[in-house]
């Protein structure tokens, strides 16, 4: 999902202050090509600001052209500027460099691994999900700090020495940084491997491909697939994806164009179909499009074998095309409808779950980035007071609600988490208070996110 930018032009036909009144002259043409560069020339020539704006030529008709890609009927639709286009490449890209895993930071400063990249370094060298890494090389991460770390990483060339803790016992490896692609993670639980992936990227499917045919070999019939927070990306990685899994041959999913016309999609048999037993998909609200493309695939081709826990998908049932230009800038338009393999769309609808399962509340609240000079007092209402209450509670503070009414006896329990963190405990949400309760979520959640994210465990159970 990428940020809209909304282009609003104003020419006012009678533009008045005080006792001054000017009134413009009358457009003679109803030509909206010719009305265009009337405008254009208007605010190029006799706008009072046309001086006075840097790059004017450019700025309006790149606004212009985001206006025209600014459509209510098709959100989806987008022009995207130099920086966005290159930040949209990459997204859809998915390679990086390093190690290759996601990770969080501890109340020490080291970094807690998250989740390891399939085939990545990382992976290769076997470190796995909650192992502590204080230092690699000289970069102690307690000292550095951990992002400073991770940019070490990325930097080397050669083996790189990584001191960690697993199971409170200090173990030491060399690994070799190298390109990774990072839309896929594997691990196992029991006799279940959860496979994430986080988008639909250009290496995705073999990446996908390896990490089923790994829990094969492990002797493991039985997978969660976690969607969540999976915005989308290639269709032809969903269709790969889905190939590895569905049966030789089916339909992936079907395209209607324009004029109505439908081509259907099969699996592509480049890729190994490996069969198993029990597909458990993790899924919310902000799973979409090709998500929702191979959600819709393993319904069709598999049957009771797939069961989805979790909330309503986002409901993205159209498909879209990029276009670059010579100046770097690029759009993105809707060329069709895709559909499932008995034809059905989900535009605007989503799949509903087979399991519903409501995430915590914890990880469900929404806030606005708080400025530095913003702040939150007792007896009024914020957006963020919700959250900010809600991970009061979480973290174990005597709260009396989780709404956006800042109330006395959430202002108490504020007052005791600063005085435990070591702030002005003054009942008074600041910058570094908020940034600090930010902090000690991201640590608890992701900690505890195994044991306590009830769609997870769900899954798992049914899995077993």
């Amino acid at each position: 999902m990428t940020k809209k930018y909304k282009w609003i032009l104003v020419i006012a036909c009678v533009i008045s202050f005080g006792a001054g009144m000017f009134v413009p002259q009358k457009a003679t043409s109803t030509d909206e090509q010719n009305k265009f560069d009337a405008i254009y020339s208007i605010l190029t020539k006799k706008w009072y600001y046309a001086n006075k704006t840097k790059n004017l030529d450019q700025t309006l008709m790149e606004q212009a052209i985001t206006g025209m890609t600014t459509l209510e009927k098709d959100p989806h639709t987008n022009y995207f500027n130099l920086k966005q286009s290159k930040q949209f490449a990459q997204s859809l890209d998915g390679s990086s460099s390093g190690l290759g895993f996601s990770y969080y930071v501890n109340g020490d400063g080291n970094i807690i691994i998250r989740d390891v990249f399939i085939d990545s370094a990382a992976d290769t060298a076997g470190l796995k999900q909650g192992d502590i890494i204080t230092a690699v090389n000289d970069q102690v991460c307690a000292k550095k700090g951990a992002d400073a770390v991770v940019k070490y990483i990325k930097k080397q060339s050669k083996k790189v020495t990584v001191k960690f803790i697993r199971n409170e016992k200090d173990k030491t490896t060399k690994i070799k940084p190298k390109d990774f692609d990072a839309s896929v993670t594997y691990r196992v639980s029991g006799n279940v491997a959860i496979i994430g992936i986080s988008s639909f990227s250009s290496h995705t499917g073999s990446s996908f491909e390896n990490a089923v045919e790994r829990a094969h070999k492990q002797g493991i019939s039985s997978i969660v697939l976690d969607l969540r927070n999976n915005g989308g990306g290639y269709l032809v990685a969903a269709q790969e994806v889905a190939s590895v899994l569905v049966p030789a041959h089916s339909v992936v999913f079907e395209e209607k164009d324009s004029q109505g016309n439908i081509t259907k999609t099969r699996t592509n048999d480049n890729f190994k179909q490996i069969k198993m037993d029990k597909i458990i998909v993790l899924q919310n609200e902000d799973t979409a499009s090709a998500s929702e493309v191979v959600i819709g695939a393993l319904k069709a081709g598999l049957g009771d074998k797939v069961t989805t826990v979790g909330t309503t998908t986002y409901g993205k049932g159209t498909e879209q095309t990029q276009v670059s230009f010579e100046d770097g800038t690029s759009m993105k338009y809707t060329v069709a409808e895709w559909l499932d393999p008995n034809g059905d769309s989900i535009n605007n609808k989503g799949w509903k779950p087979d399991v519903k399962v409501e995430p915590l509340d914890v990880t469900s609240v929404n806030y606005i980035e708080m400025k530095k000079s913003s702040t939150m007092k007792e007896d009024h209402v914020y957006t963020n007071a919700k959250a900010l209450q809600t991970y009061l509670k979480y973290l174990g503070y005597d709260v009396d609600r989780t709404d956006t009414y800042f109330s006395h006896q959430s202002a108490e329990a504020l007052k005791q988490f600063q005085s435990d963190h070591k702030l002005d405990a003054i009942g008074i949400c600041d910058k570094d208070t908020w940034d600090t309760l930010l902090k000690m979520i991201s640590q608890q959640v992701y900690a505890n996110e195994y044991s306590e994210d009830p769609q997870y465990v769900r899954a798992i159970q049914l899995a077993q």
